[in-house]
């Protein structure tokens, strides 16, 4: 996807779909997404991008993921 939106063709179908006329703007955009899976014993959790999963215990919350951000040192390291 990262590709596509590089190329010229990606660029005029992301501002057709944003509904702009600027195809020729670099565009930013990207996509989070997180899932939680519940066994009877186990709590798994997993994210993508900047989107962050947190659970309330007794009405504390408590975070489950980390986002992951490119200005993020451990973050850009990875990449």
């Amino acid at each position: 996807m990262d590709e596509l939106m590089r190329t010229q063709e990606g660029r005029i179908e992301l501002s057709r779909l944003q509904d702009r006329d600027d195809e020729d703007r670099e565009s930013f955009a990207g996509c989070t997404s997180t899932v939680i899976l519940v066994t009877r014993t186990e709590v798994y959790c997993a994210n993508a991008g900047d989107s962050r999963t947190v659970m309330s215990s007794r009405g504390t919350a408590k975070e489950m993921s980390v986002d992951h951000k490119p200005d993020d040192p451990a973050e850009l390291r990875r990449i």
